[in-house]
């Protein structure tokens, strides 16, 4: 295992990691968990629309949002917010704290879930979806930021890793919370006045019966659920007032000593003690550190420098493999069986809701479930471990679904109505199919976009990683309704073939950046000894020589030394 170059870092090598580690800090526990209820907003946005859309009050009320193009629309509107929002927030949480863009994420927030839990019409829906999108892009941003900022060395991939955790436990909750409501009066329409409200191959005919007042199923059944994560939006407004800045922000903003305070609150430390020192002075060591990288780049080339350095060709590199494994990511299928598994499942000839709402449920416990592998054998194992392991057996998933359905897709048209044993076979490889891509692809993919870009470049690298996933997702979500309408099995071939693409893609182009040094990086992506990540080397060694950080091997050297914060973070 490589052995940090970090004094903090080599003096918290010991401490407990993982979940003994949380339990010993548990403030900076609690704060991460707590912010974490953003990400399971997004989760929750991300599961509630697919169970709803199969609910009759709600084709009921807006039957022209019923076909597949349009569906496709509505549910990747959310996307295309949500891609405006993290491009939007990078500036925002930078100007006015990590803290206040995540409220300030909240009321955009709370205004799309408003629009769209009192939609009278569709225009109104489709308006809230973009609009809640942008708030959902926001939280993706900023929550894996303000943990990774207020987290201790030993505990941040832990406590980072609480994002993914969150977002598949918001998914869950949406969809048994949808299982649940569809209960409520009952779980069809029985609009008033309607003797068969049903097309022949027993779908409801919502352009029949728009217009007739539901007797059976009430409209709480779907406003409800899409209401409710307001609550978990503002508990996170309010009790963001109790929680600390980022201590590395306010470095950027020269507010040391505020800074300090944080920090001491966070780590459970005085002031005086030589670990907070040698922390302080390393936050500020890597904010002097992106200062001068920016300034530098800036005077040779100009105020869009910094990002024409991403398309050098050391770097141009590991912009195609973070772009290329979001894309792949994408293509894997996983947000069409989380967008549309209602649909899914419906299609493998079962005409009940409560059978396919079921089924869904079920979905959202195993992603919960089979995240946790990641989180506790990540570093053990490794990077491409995982993911060539969780694209093996989604490829596998995708091929047993495409060749069941396939054949038994004509015998659950005539049988609409009956649980045939072999749609259950679909319904378990899809269930299969997504704890592959939780363990792997899910939570791996952005700790791999993490770590290949160096310090310099990681912001901006990152930056268009994710708005690449944003995009790719936008696609997924336009685009998936059609392809199982004309696709069919079809479908499952088209994942099926970019799962085993990713795999390869891993294999031959990515690194094992477990345990690897950025310098050791460099040479793996064609960089040599006046490359990006040397530079950041030396850039680094002369500012930790001006705070006093060169050649300090334990936290226990500071101890009687002043810490040369004030005046030269003013400097800054």
């Amino acid at each position: 295992m490589a052995v940090s170059q970090s004094v903090v870092g080599r003096a918290n090598a010991e401490k407990p990691h993982g979940l003994v580690g949380m339990l010993k800090n548990p403030y900076v526990f609690m704060t991460c968990a707590f912010a974490s209820l953003g990400c399971i907003m997004y989760g929750y946005d991300q599961g509630v629309m697919s169970p709803v859309l199969v609910m009759e009050n709600f084709a009921n009320h807006f039957p022209y949002l019923m076909g597949s193009t349009i569906q496709g629309w509505l549910v990747s509107a959310l996307e295309l917010g949500a891609w405006a929002g993290a491009l939007f927030n990078g500036y925002l949480a930078d100007r006015i704290s990590r803290k206040y863009s995540m409220m300030v994420a909240v009321v955009i927030f709370t205004l799309g879930s408003g629009l769209q839990a009192g939609a009278q019409t569709p225009a109104y829906f489709f308006a809230g979806r973009i609009i809640g999108g942008v708030g959902i892009g926001m939280f993706s941003h900023v929550i894996p930021l303000y943990q990774a900022e207020i987290a201790p060395p030993e505990l941040r991939g832990s406590l980072v890793s609480l994002q993914q955790l969150s977002i598949t436990i918001g998914t869950s909750i949406a969809f048994w919370l949808d299982y649940g409501m569809q209960y409520v009066g009952g779980t069809t329409c029985n609009p008033d006045g309607i003797d068969n409200p049903y097309l022949p191959d027993g779908t409801y005919n919502a352009a029949q019966n728009h217009g007739h007042t539901c007797l059976g199923q009430k409209t709480i059944s779907w406003r409800l659920p899409l209401a409710l994560q307001i609550i978990f939006a503002w508990i996170l407004f309010f009790g963001m007032f109790f929680f600390p800045f980022s201590p590395r922000w306010l470095m950027t903003k020269h507010r040391e000593e505020e800074a300090v305070v944080a920090l001491s609150k966070l780590r459970r430390l005085s002031p005086a003690d030589p670990l907070l020192k040698a922390e302080i002075l390393e936050i500020k060591a890597a904010v002097l550190f992106d200062e001068e990288s920016d300034q530098e780049a800036i005077r040779v080339g100009g105020r869009l420098a910094p990002w024409k350095a991403l398309f050098a060709p050391n770097m141009f590199k590991r912009l195609v493999l973070g772009c290329g494994t979001m894309i792949c990511q994408q293509f894997t299928g996983i947000n069409a069986v989380l967008y549309y598994a209602p649909q899914i499942f419906a299609s493998f000839g079962f005409s009940s809701t409560k059978t396919t709402l079921l089924a869904t449920g079920v979905t959202g416990i195993l992603q919960i479930t089979f995240t946790l592998p990641a989180v506790l054998f990540l570093d053990k194992f490794g990077r491409k471990t995982f993911l060539i392991a969780g694209a093996i057996g989604m490829f596998c998933c995708h091929v047993v679904v495409a060749t069941v359905e396939g054949l038994y897709q004509d015998d659950w048209l005539k049988n609409m109505g009956l649980d045939k044993a072999q749609g259950w076979v679909a319904i378990a490889f899809i269930w299969l199919f997504a704890v592959n891509f939780a363990y792997s692809w899910g939570p791996v993919a952005w700790v791999l976009a993490q770590e290949i870009f160096p310090n310099s470049m990681r912001s901006r690298g990152v930056s268009i990683v994710a708005s690449t996933n944003w995009m790719f997702n936008f696609i997924i979500g336009l685009t998936t309704k059609d392809m199982l309408k004309s696709m069919k099995y079809g479908t499952y071939i088209f994942f099926a073939i970019f799962s085993a693409l990713g795999g390869l893609f891993i294999w031959r182009f990515a690194p094992e950046t477990k345990d690897k040094t950025l310098e050791e990086l460099d040479v793996y992506f064609g960089g040599a000894e006046d490359s990006i990540a040397e530079s950041d080397r030396l850039r680094m060694l002369r500012i930790n020589e001006r705070l006093g950080l060169a050649g300090v091997e334990r936290v226990e050297d500071l101890a009687n030394e002043k810490m040369p914060v004030h005046d030269e973070v003013r400097e800054m």
